[in-house]
């Protein structure tokens, strides 16, 4: 019986946004040891995808802790020793394994610890030896060290943007380890970067032309082509942590360490660059996107305005209020908003309850220099929540999520979701737990960037997109970047960057 280690810790970390303490991944869940099975085992994420495929296959499976992906800040300090600690003791404590599956992100940054990925998985390398195999899964949104591709034998991110292949990925993990334990091969990571921030259209997998659709074609060719090659994996790097590994990437796991296996990341991260003007979004303003969206012609379903500025799933405090203002001022009657991330403000509303009417100063407290200070007005209370929820998916089916003590309020026809916690919102359960039909409205404002896509397309008229200027903001924003590595695109537009070895 073979025995493995399977851990998932997954942060995407906003270097532009305040540090997040340990308390920020225990409200969502730092679930450890036996305590795994139960919360994941009946959900689509990385962690229910080791399960079931190590129950298939009759493993010894060792889980010594799980951290669902809760986009914030930097992992302060304090919150970065405890993860890592439980996992190298977790680790330790397993003994002998025969092989290794790490859940990671890609795109996680600590106080004192730019490539937090990295440091994991050789804090897990040094453990168990050079020759017990680590595969590793990544969401796409990577920033892929040279110390995580070194710390791995194999690679591999997540095909779908909107991100709905997590347990598809964690199997195909799972049956490289199982090939390498078996002997059959020998996996090792090459790693090719491109000098670009961002890349391959953010991996969004929506338009069925784009530039990360293509990419994958080249790279399930590339694999079909050669036996040798097992797996290509693209990243489109997370332009938000500022960091010097920043940036597209394409790891490519072969069998052995073969020139070639190099030569076909560089062949990627070429087109990648050559790319790197085909966005498939039109960004608008605030006042843009809501003028457009009133021009949507009539029909079933709402139009979907989503704030790629303050967005939670990009670290965003989920309190900017440009969008919500902007909708106050012009009111579309029967609209939503979802949702504004205020705990004095919602603690106010619950304890007037519903029916009253409770006068607030109503987000924009985090940062108001970025999306908008407070909206002072009053708003009558519709509803209360506990603001759990349970995603219906296709996105993470299964897993559990919350806002934490949570109001549905309503001003000039506008219905406003207040919460404790910021959450992007992808899921549309996230609606109904208020009461809300997410069909019934002419408009519903989300802050979220294209993670919405996936449960929201099916139902809606239209999307648009917009930047309300808050810390998610990308590149074009007034944020700055000191650790990049420069020359870089597009910071440094007129620069004419030739890598040296797998760069463009």
């Amino acid at each position: 019986m073979r025995h493995v280690l399977a851990a998932m810790i997954l942060h995407e970390a906003n270097s532009f946004a305040a540090p997040a303490p340990l308390a920020h991944f225990e409200r969502q869940g730092v679930v450890r040891g036996t305590e795994i099975g139960p919360r994941f085992g009946p959900t689509r994420t990385e962690m229910g995808g080791f399960l079931a495929y190590a129950a298939q296959a009759g493993w010894r499976l060792t889980t010594p802790i799980a951290v669902p992906c809760s986009p914030a800040g930097p992992m302060d300090a304090n919150a970065f020793a405890a993860i890592r600690d439980a996992l190298v003791e977790g680790t330790r404590a397993a003994g002998k394994v025969d092989g290794v599956l790490l859940g990671l992100h890609g795109a996680c940054v600590a106080v004192g610890e730019d490539d937090a990925d990295g440091a994991l998985a050789q804090a897990v390398r040094d453990i168990v030896g050079p020759d017990v195999p680590i595969v590793v899964t990544l969401d796409p949104h990577s920033n892929v060290s040279d110390r995580l591709a070194a710390a791995a034998n194999a690679i591999t991110a997540y095909r779908t943007h909107p991100h709905v292949d997590h347990f598809e990925t964690a199997s195909r993990a799972a049956g490289i380890l199982r090939r390498a334990m078996d002997g059959e091969i020998k996996p090792r990571v090459h790693l090719a970067r491109s000098w670009q921030m961002r890349g391959f259209d953010s991996t969004r997998t929506t338009p069925p032309d784009g530039p990360a659709r293509r990419g994958q074609a080249l790279a399930r060719a590339m694999e079909a082509a050669d036996p040798g090659v097992i797996e290509v994996s693209l990243q489109s790097g997370f332009v938000l942590a500022d960091v010097w590994h920043v940036g597209p990437s394409v790891a490519v796991t072969g069998n052995g360490a073969d020139p070639r296996f190099a030569a076909l990341g560089a062949r990627l991260v070429r087109f990648c660059w050559d790319e790197r003007n085909n966005d498939t979004v039109k960004m608008h303003t605030v006042a843009e996107a809501l003028a457009a969206a009133r021009a949507v012609p009539a029909g079933p379903g709402p139009v979907v305005v989503s704030d790629f500025g303050d967005a939670p799933g990009g670290g965003g405090y989920g309190d900017a209020t440009a969008v919500l203002r902007a909708m106050l001022e012009n009111p579309v009657p029967g609209a939503v908003f979802a949702s504004i991330a205020d705990p004095v403000a919602a603690e106010a509303a619950r304890a007037a309850g519903v029916g009253a009417d409770v006068a607030l100063s109503l987000g924009g407290h985090v940062a108001p220099a970025h999306g908008g200070g407070p909206v002072e007005a009053v708003f009558r209370v519709l509803a209360l929540s506990d603001g759990r929820f349970t995603h219906e998916g296709p996105y993470t089916p299964g897993q559990m999520g919350q806002f934490g003590p949570s109001a549905l309020l309503e001003r000039h026809g506008i219905q406003v979701i207040v919460t404790t916690w910021q959450r992007n919102i992808l899921d549309l359960q996230q609606l109904r737990i208020f009461g809300i039909d997410p069909t019934a409205p002419p408009l519903i404002a989300i802050k979220c960037m294209d993670a919405f896509r996936a449960a929201f397309a099916p139902i809606a008229r239209a999307a648009i997109a917009c930047e309300s200027g808050g810390v998610s903001s990308r590149v074009h924003t007034s944020l700055t970047w000191t650790k990049v590595r420069r020359p870089v695109w597009p910071l440094d537009p007129d620069a004419v960057v030739e890598a040296a070895a797998g760069g463009v």
